[in-house]
C-alpha cells in the first residue's frame, strides 16, 4: 500500500510537472527508508528470559512470565512479544511498557496447549513497528524453558469403591482426623491438646476442636480400572478426573500404573506428583522410538 501511494505521487508529479509533488514524494520516500533503519536497530541489544511456568490442564492456556532486558543505554518503546510464527497476528501480541536505559520489564504471555506432556516454549519473537509504523521488524529468541500439561480431567466413571476404601475414623472422643470441623463441649478424659483455650478465656466453658476423619479414607486409582475406556488418552483423562475429585473431597488416594506407583496420601505435592505422572505416561517409550 505504501509503495502504491509513492507510485501514485510519482505519477502525479511527472504528469503535472509539479515541484511541490516531487518534494513531497522524495520527503516521504526518505522518511520510509530512515524508518526502516530505525525499526531494524530498535531491537538491537535486547534479550529475554522465560521464568517458571506453572502446570496447566490440557486445553487451558499457559501463562508464561517473560523478562526483557535492555543491554544498551538507549531507551526503547513500542515493543511487543509474539508467539512463534505469529508476528503478523497482532491479536496474539503482548505490548510491553517503555524500556529504559539498561532497564528491565516483565510481561506475561498466553500460550495455547494442544496435548499433554512436557512442552517446550519454543521461539518467542520481539517485534516493533517503531518509529512510524511503516515497517514491522522482529527477531526470534529461543526460550530454554518448558511447561507441563496435565491430561484434561474428564470421564463418567465413579470413584473406585468397595475393598479399595477404608472405613472412616469416627470423630468421637480423642479421635483425630485431618480436617477442622468446628468445636464441641469438652468431655472428661480428653487430652488437653485439642482444647479450644480461647473459649475458656471468654468464659464460654471448655470446648474441644473437632476434626473429621475424611483423611482416613484411602482409595487406589489403577490404570487397569479404566480398561473399559480403551483409548489411552481417555483412560488418562479419567484418572486425572479421579485425582482432581479425590483431592477436592479430601480423600487420601494412591495411583498405580506401569512404571509408577504412589502410596495413598494427600496434599499439594502429592496432587501434582500424580498428575505429572499421568502427563508423562508413555513419554519414555515415545522418546525411545524417535
Amino acid at each position: 500500500m505504501l509503495a502504491a501511494v509513492l507510485a501514485a505521487m510519482w505519477y502525479a508529479a511527472v504528469s503535472q510537472r509539479n515541484s511541490a509533488a516531487y518534494l513531497l514524494m522524495f520527503f516521504l520516500s526518505g522518511l520510509v527508508l530512515v524508518s526502516a533503519l530505525h525499526a531494524h536497530f530498535a531491537l538491537a541489544d535486547l534479550r529475554l528470559r522465560v521464568g517458571k511456568i506453572d502446570p496447566v490442564f490440557e486445553g487451558e492456556r499457559v501463562r508464561a512470565p517473560v523478562e526483557v532486558f535492555n543491554l544498551s543505554r538507549r531507551p526503547r518503546t513500542a515493543l511487543e512479544l509474539a508467539p512463534n510464527r505469529r508476528v503478523f497476528k497482532e491479536d496474539t501480541h503482548v505490548r510491553l511498557p517503555a524500556l529504559g536505559a539498561n532497564g528491565t520489564v516483565n510481561a506475561e504471555m498466553l500460550l495455547p496447549t494442544v496435548k499433554r506432556g512436557r512442552q517446550p516454549v519454543g521461539r518467542i519473537a520481539l517485534t516493533t513497528v517503531y518509529p512510524m509504523g511503516f515497517w514491522r521488524s522482529w527477531r526470534y529468541e529461543t526460550a530454554d524453558a518448558s511447561f507441563l500439561v496435565y491430561p484434561r480431567p474428564e470421564g463418567a466413571l465413579p470413584l473406585p469403591d468397595g475393598p479399595a476404601l477404608a472405613t472412616d475414623v469416627p470423630a468421637g472422643v480423642g479421635a483425630v482426623g485431618d480436617d477442622y470441623a468446628g468445636v464441641r463441649p469438652y468431655q472428661l478424659g480428653e487430652i488437653q491438646l485439642h482444647i479450644y483455650w480461647l473459649s475458656a478465656a471468654r468464659g464460654q466453658g471448655l470446648l474441644v476442636k473437632k476434626f473429621n476423619g475424611a483423611g482416613s479414607r484411602r482409595v487406589w486409582f489403577e490404570y487397569e480400572d479404566t480398561v473399559a475406556l480403551g483409548d489411552v488418552e481417555a483412560r488418562l483423562r479419567q484418572l486425572s478426573r479421579w485425582v482432581v475429585d479425590a483431592d477436592r473431597d479430601g480423600l487420601a488416594y494412591g495411583l498405580r500404573m506401569a512404571g509408577f506407583e504412589a502410596e495413598p496420601a494427600r496434599g499439594h505435592s502429592h496432587y501434582h506428583r500424580c498428575l505429572g505422572a499421568l502427563a508423562m505416561h508413555g513419554a519414555d517409550q515415545a522418546a525411545a522410538k524417535s
